[in-house]
């Protein structure tokens, strides 16, 4: 429905806004061509006057009468002179001006005398013209004149004869007449300030005139749109003067919506022809769109189901076209979708949802890449002791609580879980996904064991159950990460000899009477936390050794004895392997006294009483070596 109304009103509104721009073209080109005529008629008009002032001017310097009358140097026989010759040819005024510019009668103003003309510009462009002849457009007293100057021959220029029309509202009217235009005159000192001095328009759009003049960009003989009380003008300007300092402009308009008036009935008949279409295709694509939206709806309710996770529905739908295929093909889509979610959410319980995904979207085959992974193992102490005189159906309550809540702490901190082994756990750091921080992240899922351990055995008491105690083994290696096992059945994992490290790592944290131990690797990567070095060792089936150390806790949530203490230990350490046997033993038996529970000053001081009695030979680096896992 959409659709076909939208073509439609797209396809009408296309033929309107073409109609319509072809239309106003037209009105504005018409216009154009108006203003055009209009303006050479109006440059004609003012041609014509200026020929008459020019031929009255041209005669009263030859006339002998005149002459005479100027002869007499007096000064009211010259006025009355120019007084008689100013009505016989119907001009506004007559001034005669002496060669140095000083006003010697004048028509206007018949008191003024000897004082300096008014329009020496005039006068100045007189004296340079060939015949000493001059026409323009000045003001006298604020008010525009048409003027002509010609020189008064006694047979030699001995005054310069000034004849002109007054430019008024009667000489616009009757160009308005003439052009069947609006008219308006424009005065401006400077480009910017416009001042009306005669219109043809009503009083409020020429005082608005002068506002659009100076805001609306426009050029001198090229046609231009004005806003006008609410009415637009087609105007074309037409310079009368055009000085550094002084300008005259004539502005001649034409109303666009009178000039558009047919086009505007034209408009109003395609609004109706197309309000009609509009109308009848609504109503054909209602009865079209009703056989396509009931079914519609009901796949788009059954769709909403499926983003709901809502797999177990179908749609039924009996037709035999498109929509009846669609309907089958989704009810198809919603079984393989249950069936694809069934095995995500129990391939998501076997293993991390992690390596869950990985294996969803790759395709799935032997082999793996080297990856720079954290590898943590953590693994419950004396576990067969605890599990002896106890029913399977016991042991794995406690064993699953146990694990779903270290797991927690694994998934916390963005680790993979990558198997269970007993009540062994191994979890990844790196693979699938890597972080700038895995290290950390391993690190503080040891310390986040032994924290959930502690509210864990609390819980264990209450129920009756033995207090558990972990060891936890981390190291960080480059390891091969991918999909091990057979053709027929694989397991993603990580192999490598740094995985191999990490188990014997846990394995030791037992030795030292510690629930942490994490290789060099691991403590070089992390240096957010404070370490407490434990040895250095050479595990069983390595030829080279690796420094272990504990991890405290974070470097500013430690308290202060527990960093008096491990600064004292250190200090024991320094000694023991400088081979200072007896300073070392003070040492250790002092942090003994002090915590008699610590199993790893009880290490060293068993190592200590051994040299007393065989002392290691020159050879001796301060490495111990395992023989044992």
């Amino acid at each position: 429905m959409v659709f076909i109304v939208g073509l439609l009103v797209v396809t009408q509104a296309g033929v309107f806004v073409v109609v319509n721009t072809a239309n106003i073209n037209n009105a504005r080109r018409v216009i154009d061509e108006a203003l055009v005529v209009a303006a050479s008629v109006f440059e004609l008009e003012i041609a014509d006057r200026q020929r008459e002032l020019l031929l009255a001017a041209r005669l009263l310097s030859n006339d002998f009468a005149f002459k005479e009358a100027y002869a007499t140097d007096d000064q009211a026989t010259v006025l009355s002179a120019l007084q008689n010759h100013r009505e016989r040819i119907g001009a506004d005024v007559m001034i005669l001006v002496s060669m140095d510019g000083r006003v010697i009668a004048d028509t206007l103003n018949p008191n003024a005398a000897d004082i300096v003309s008014m329009f020496p510009e005039l006068i100045d462009k007189a004296g340079h013209n060939e015949y000493g002849e001059a026409s323009g457009m000045v003001f006298i007293s604020d008010s525009p004149y048409q003027m002509v100057v010609v020189p008064l021959y006694i047979p030699e220029p001995d005054a310069w004869v000034s004849i002109g029309f007054r430019i008024d509202k009667t000489f616009v009217d009757n160009l308005q007449k003439t052009t069947l235009s609006h008219v308006s005159l424009l005065r401006s000192d400077y480009a910017t300030s416009w001042r009306v001095f005669a219109s043809t328009l009503s009083a409020s759009s020429s005082t608005r005139l002068p506002d659009a003049l100076s805001s609306t960009s426009w050029e001198i003989g090229q046609s231009s749109e004005f806003a006008l009380d609410n009415e637009t003008y087609v105007s074309l300007v037409t310079p009368l003067i055009d000085a550094p300092v002084n300008q005259v402009v004539a502005v001649l308009q034409r109303p666009l919506n009178e000039a558009l008036k047919p086009y505007l009935r034209l408009r109003v008949v395609l609004t109706g022809l197309f309000a009609v279409g509009i109308v009848l295709s609504v109503i054909g694509a209602a009865l079209i769109a009703r056989t396509v939206t009931q079914p519609v709806r009901k796949l788009a309710a059954g769709v909403r189901r499926i983003a709901e996770g809502d797999y177990q529905q179908s749609v039924a739908i009996d037709r035999q076209d498109e929509i009846g295929v669609l309907a089958d093909t989704f009810n198809h889509m919603g079984r393989g979708l249950a069936e694809r979610d069934r095995v995500r959410d129990l391939l998501g319980k076997v293993v991390s949802p992690e390596i869950a995904e990985e294996l969803l979207t790759k395709d799935i085959e032997l082999g793996g890449e080297e990856r720079d992974v954290s590898i943590l193992f953590a693994d419950i102490r004396d576990f067969t002791g605890l599990c002896e005189n106890r029913s399977p159906k016991q042991i794995l309550q406690w064993l699953n609580n146990y694990l779903t809540k270290v797991s927690a702490v694994v998934e916390a901190n963005s680790g993979v879980v990558d198997k269970f082994v007993g009540d062994c756990m191994m979890a990844l750091y790196g693979v699938p996904l890597s972080h700038d921080d895995d290290a950390v992240r391993a690190v503080s899922t040891a310390l986040g064991m032994c924290e959930q351990l502690k509210g864990l055995n609390e819980d264990f008491e209450t129920r009756g159950w033995p207090r558990l105690r972990i060891g936890v083994g981390v190291n960080t290696a480059r390891v091969v990460a991918g999909n091990m096992g057979s053709t027929t059945r694989m397991n993603y994992t990580v192999i490598g000899d740094g995985v191999n490290l990490a188990s014997r790592l846990e394995a030791l944290s037992k030795n030292y009477g510690v629930a942490i131990v994490v290789s060099v690797a691991t403590q070089a990567a992390a240096p957010q936390f404070v370490y407490r070095e434990l040895d250095l060792v050479r595990v069983m089936g390595k030829a080279n050794s690796v420094a272990i150390y504990e991890p405290l806790g974070h470097k500013d949530r430690l308290a202060e004895d527990v960093m008096l203490e491990l600064e004292d230990y250190h200090v024991a350490l320094h000694a023991y392997r400088a081979r200072q046997w007896e300073t070392a033993r003070a040492r250790f038996s002092s942090l003994s006294s002090k915590a008699p529970a610590c199993l790893l000053y009880q290490v060293y001081l068993k190592r200590l009483e051994r040299f007393a009695v065989d002392p290691p030979g020159p050879a001796w680096d301060g490495v111990f070596t395992y023989t044992e896992k």
